[in-house]
């Protein structure tokens, strides 16, 4: 075919699909059942009617289906709620729109384009609310109800330790702020998508990105009115989630829509579609008062936490939690009083967030002890020394550390590369308008969910008869590289190499239940489950050995791929002894669950979900203010962290940098500009996350203080760490520069403009 005839041929193609497009959006157009519903809701401010729900099919002139499904809440033939803590977030509206991303209807279509012009058809009839969009506002008698039958005041707990009171009275100094911090985006690469299907059986499969397979098959079956044997979740590799992913998204939408047609169905959010619904960090207002002796001795903190939690539920009560177990710091503090306050607003919904509101906290207590130092004299790194917790230390929340010497060991390491005791000796002033300064912040921060809740992983390991091993789990891995670890973990135990390891990507149907991928557990849950399965395959293989050799098991072992005795290497190969396990019988096949499980040896913890095992950082800041433009430039950021036992090298040094540059965009650009509920910023054009530029050459160490109890070979989980302190670095080095405290994130040049300003 020549040219002509092949762009002729063209022509005709996009003219056919034109006008069946065209007809299309006619029908819809002309469908009177389509008449009262609209996916154009208005966030958080409207009740709205239809006539009788439905669901509608339409099928064009050849034959080919159009327009699939319209769902609203009516066809839901199970729950009609998400369920993440609370089932107060409907999947599909039933009278009103409380924020900006709740959704109306559902439209599955042949194409986008179709499906476009379809919700495009629908209209919705408001009546317009009046709305709530100050917590502080919420809280007071007679607000507007954000939801009907439930407190604006979703929670309001104190936790007291000491005597708080008596501690201010005979305080020397004391220091008491108000800190505000703001609603942050996740930004990963890439967005929320889910793909559903229903086979012939039956059983809705659904593939997507998500933290917690298990719990989105729990969700996707109540939605649905099914058992979880008839749920099957398959989840890829996932490019980024930061606690975006840790709730449902699009899975549910997906499984629902896809069980109506029968067909398929793809659902992927856009990028201003993510930025508008997905929830986001909570922005907090906290109250902090802490009180020291004379000597720098911290006496008392009492603190009021308030957040913003958005019109629904989500992980409100367990952030607050976090933000009250970490509101201490790292110190010795034996009188401590916490107010946490959750509250419904027509805001942004708010979640997880990366570090699960520790970072909002060493916000707190880290600019707290900066302001102490100033005020006693002290050297900010000295009062934090004074005051460190220790291996042994019983801390506010009840619980004893049981391994505390790289608090101080951070703090240390961090001093000396940044040349701390010299910082005086460079120029403070390069040029007039210019300022230098040096912070220090030193954080806690917990791995694991916590007491009182089910924290656990399995595995299931299997070797074939050419000394390989398939590995089934369910840990989602979103970047921070959990199966590159749970590899390396199984071969390490195997003695073979980790390219014949072969991990099967996350499947519900076929591996148990791993939980979900947050709160830095994966290393320490699933790590240990992969231990203790790849043990039980290594004790059969070396008791094959024995028999075979006729030498005694403790004299062998595996290593490189072969068979030790007495720590030389042997003629029979892993291979070897895996070919003759299956000749003779020997099961090469292990399954294994892990518990996190705490002490019993020690008193009852007061304070709800406290963790057990921690990560400790420091990081130190040098920062250049611009007093003209209000412009910071970080120009150096060390960063010491401890890892327990680093498994995979490139795996934490990739973590550290990551939470150091989201840690930097926190501190100083990133923020959701939101006015009445509506997001004003609605992409990264205007949603400004730290480009290569802005972050200056990172200067990092891991130490590693192995953690009794924690994961394999002393290991702690550390993707979360690296975000916590930076902030309160560059606060605190701000601070250093110029003479003048912020109290609000991000630290914007016209923020730090009005702070210099008076």
């Amino acid at each position: 075919m020549d040219l002509e005839a092949r762009r002729a041929q063209t022509r005709a193609q996009t003219a056919i699909a034109d006008a069946t497009r065209i007809e299309s959006e006619l029908r819809l157009k002309e469908a009177q059942m389509l008449k009262d519903i609209s996916a154009k809701n208005r966030p958080g401010l409207a009740r709205f009617s239809w006539e009788d729900p439905f669901l509608f099919i339409m099928v064009t002139a050849v034959g080919t289906p159009a327009v699939l499904a319209v769902m609203t809440h009516a066809d839901i033939p199970g729950e009609n709620s998400y369920f993440y803590a609370e089932p107060d977030q409907p999947l599909l509206v039933v009278d009103e729109v409380r924020y900006q991303g709740d959704a109306v209807a559902a439209v599955a279509a042949q194409d986008e384009r179709t499906a476009d012009a379809a919700l495009q058809a629908i209209e919705v009839d408001y009546e317009v609310l009046d709305g709530v969009f100050d917590p502080l506002e919420s809280m007071q008698p007679g607000a507007f109800q954000v939801l009907a039958g439930a407190d604006n005041v979703m929670l309001h707990t104190t936790y007291k330790t000491g005597d708080v009171e008596a501690a201010l009275a005979s305080a020397d100094v004391i220091v008491e702020n108000t800190y505000r911090t703001q609603w942050a985006e996740h930004a990963f690469l890439e967005t929320e998508g889910g793909v559903a299907l229903v086979d012939q059986e039956g059983v809705v499969t659904v593939y997507s990105t998500c933290q917690a397979p298990h719990r989105d098959r729990m969700q996707i079956a109540r939605a649905l009115g099914l058992p979880e044997s008839k749920v099957r979740v398959i989840t890829p590799y996932i490019g980024g989630a930061f606690g975006g992913k840790d709730e449902a998204h699009v899975q549910i939408h997906a499984a629902l829509l896809a069980t109506v047609t029968n067909r398929p169905v793809s659902l992927i959010r856009g990028r201003v579609e993510s930025i508008l619904t997905h929830v986001k960090r909570h922005p907090l207002i906290i109250q902090c008062t802490t009180a020291a002796s004379k000597e720098g001795r911290l006496l008392a903190v009492k603190a009021r936490v308030i957040a913003d939690a958005g019109p629904y539920t989500n992980a409100t009560h367990e952030v607050l939690n976090k933000v009250g177990e970490f509101i201490g710091g790292p110190y010795k503090v034996q009188n401590l009083e916490v107010e946490k306050i959750g509250v419904r607003t027509n805001n942004p919904i708010t979640g997880a967030f990366r570090g699960f509101g520790a970072p909002q906290a060493a916000l707190v207590y880290e600019s707290q002890m900066d302001e102490l130092a100033r005020k006693l004299g002290m050297d900010p790194l000295a009062i934090r020394l004074l005051n460190g917790i220790e291996t042994g230390t019983q801390i506010y929340t009840g619980v004893v550390i049981r391994e505390g010497q790289a608090m101080k060991d951070c703090l240390h390491r961090a001093a000396e590369m940044i040349g701390w005791e010299r910082r005086d000796q460079c120029q403070r002033r390069p040029v007039q308008h210019l300022r230098r300064g040096w912070g220090i912040a030193t954080i806690i921060k917990g791995c694991g969910l916590g007491r009182g809740l089910a924290d656990h992983a399995g595995v299931i390991l299997e070797m074939h008869r050419d000394g390989s091993v398939a590995l089934k789990s369910s840990a989602a891995d979103m970047g921070q590289g959990i199966t590159t670890i749970l590899a390396q973990l199984a071969a390490d135990r195997l003695g073979i190499a980790m390219s014949s390891v072969h991990i099967a990507r996350v499947d519900t149907a076929m591996a148990p239940d791993a939980g979900a991928s947050c709160a830095s557990r994966q290393c320490i849950v699933s790590g240990n489950a992969v231990f203790a399965a790849a043990d039980t395959i290594r004790n059969t293989l070396l008791t094959l050995a024995a028999r075979k050799t006729k030498i005694s098991e403790d004299r062998l072992d595996l290593r490189d791929g072969r068979l030790y005795v007495d720590n030389e290497p042997h003629a029979l190969s892993v291979r070897d002894l895996a070919n003759r396990a299956y000749l003779w019988g020997y099961p090469l096949h292990a399954e294994s669950i892990y518990h996190l499980e705490y002490p019993t040896d020690v008193p009852d913890v007061p304070y709800r979900y406290s963790s057990e095992i921690f990560q400790f950082c420091t990081q130190i800041a040098q920062v250049l203010v611009d007093c003209e433009t209000g412009q910071v430039t970080v120009e150096r950021l060390v960063a010491v962290h401890d890892a327990g036992k680093i498994i995979n090298p490139g795996g934490v040094y990739g973590q550290i940098e990551g939470g150091i540059a989201q840690g930097i965009g926190y501190a100083l650009t990133e923020e959701l500009v939101v006015k009445e509920g509506h997001t004003l910023n609605t992409s990264l054009d205007n949603y400004v996350i730290p480009m290569a530029h802005d972050i200056p050459e990172l200067e990092i160490d891991v130490l590693e203080v192995p953690e009794p109890n924690g994961g394999p070979l002393g290991a702690k989980g550390i993707a979360e760490s690296g975000i916590i302190p930076t902030a309160p670095a560059i606060r605190n080095a701000i601070l250093d520069a110029i003479d003048k405290p912020l109290y609000q994130l991000p630290m914007t040049a016209e923020r730090v403009l009005t702070a210099l300003d008076g």
